[in-house]
């Protein structure tokens, strides 16, 4: 998601957590370098726990310091974040029971989403039809908004058949949007927040890779990435954006690499012109702008970074813009396994700037004395600084399972939000 003090816009697609999921039981100024084994040690040390309870697959909702998620039990939960220290209130996140029968994260490859409108926050989820085994056929979309003081939940089809849904975050939106996954590969759909009896296929989304589908912010657009021919002809994914007013899908790319990960938002360093990264082959993150580079009015996007994985953790995943203080980083988890579904191998939360001169990528955590796997983080903007939320496992061995180590968080080292 593109998080800041005062905006975000979404993400799917927890694929590494599922998997590890299934087997765990039986610096005011950030100025990115090389990093190195110095580095890691140096800015490990703010490595916090915030509680040691399940808490998978959590979305935040900055604006009213909170966040969602589902449990085990198939029960959604909205739990508070203390705003000065990035404490959970209360510690197990569990302080609202908003609905239950809703599919864990393991179920379909995502959890609960917020959606923002005009009309406020509101929770999209995967909800189990009732009396009913807990299969594809038998889920749909469902959404939770407060009434009467309280959190009610609902479907909105009980056709059964469709999951995941992503909900639009633009909070001055008068026609919020979800798009959402069928039962059959990857074809995905988008509709209305209120009403799936009018969804519309996306084109070309049978195709999609890695099922990373995400609204851009203030678009009313969806940007995706989906098998097609290369520069050179060859069958490779690449950047699609589709614009769900004019029904226009644009093919962004046609460069070499493997691309998945594809985010869109308006960069503050660049005049709030949309700019878009997306990770290639694992090993490297590309940096995308609209540019006119022969002077004649055509615009077209162009590299204009590229951002390379550390020698030490040559492989990324799960990587994430936001802005703050006028200026996009995007934090990510770096691993030395070539598999984003490994259990066995130690990763790490790093840190980097769009800035083509601050290209490099920061650890932020270190396993100087433990080591541990963490997964799936997040942003949250606190006052004191932005903190990087994730999972953390014990790593499996021949002899054990890999166990869940709870949530902790690292502060970026970016400081407060600056008040202009």
């Amino acid at each position: 998601m593109v998080y800041s003090a005062e905006t975000r816009d979404g993400k799917t697609r927890k694929s590494a957590i599922v998997f590890l999921s299934l087997l765990m039981f039986g610096l005011n100024t950030l100025i990115p370098q090389e990093a190195t084994a110095g580095d890691e040690e140096a800015y490990g040390a703010s490595e916090i726990q915030v509680t040691a309870d399940e808490i998978i697959d959590a979305e935040y909702d900055q604006e009213n310091a909170r966040f969602t998620f589902t449990d085990r039990d198939r029960n959604l939960w909205i739990g508070n974040i203390d705003p000065l220290t990035g404490d959970f209130l209360p510690p197990n996140g569990r302080a609202i029971l908003v609905d239950t029968n809703a599919a864990f994260v393991t179920d379909f490859g995502n959890g609960p989403e917020w959606l923002f409108s005009n009309q406020g926050a509101e929770i999209v989820y995967t909800k189990y039809l009732p009396d009913q085994p807990l299969l594809s056929k038998n889920a749909n979309i469902a959404k939770a908004a407060m009434s009467g003081g309280n959190w009610i939940g609902d479907f909105l089809s009980t056709t059964g058949g469709r999951s995941s849904p992503i909900g639009s975050l633009d909070k001055y939106d008068t026609n919020p949007r979800i798009h959402y996954q069928g039962v059959v590969g990857s074809t995905f759909y988008w509709s209305g927040s209120d009403d799936l009896t009018l969804e519309e296929k996306v084109p070309d989304s049978s195709k999609m890779v890695g099922g990373n589908r995400r609204w851009v912010p203030e678009m009313n657009a969806i940007i995706f990435t989906a098998e097609a021919e290369d520069i050179n002809g060859n069958a490779t994914p690449q950047v699609f954006l589709y614009h769900t007013d004019s029904k226009i899908l644009e093919q962004l790319t046609s460069d070499n690499g493997s691309k998945e990960e594809a985010f869109m938002w308006k960069a503050p360093e660049h005049g709030d012109e949309y700019v878009f990264f997306v990770m290639i082959d694992r090993t490297k993150l590309r940096v995308y702008r609209k540019i006119d580079t022969n002077g004649e009015g055509l615009y077209k996007w162009t590299v204009i970074n590229t951002i390379d994985a550390p020698k030490a953790m040559p492989y990324i995943w799960s990587p994430e813009p936001f802005t703050h203080n006028g200026k996009s980083y995007i934090f990510m988890v770096l691993s030395a396994s070539e598999s984003p579904y490994s259990i066995l191998a130690p990763s790490q939360i790093g840190l980097t700037s769009i800035d083509s001169k601050l290209a490099d990528i920061r650890f932020l955590t270190s396993d100087s004395n433990i080591k541990r796997v963490r997964m799936d983080p997040e942003v949250f903007v606190t006052s004191q600084s932005p903190y990087i939320y994730y999972n953390r496992y014990f790593p499996a061995t021949a002899k054990s399972a890999s166990v869940q180590d709870g949530v902790w968080r690292v502060d970026t080292g970016l400081g407060p939000v600056l008040v202009p």
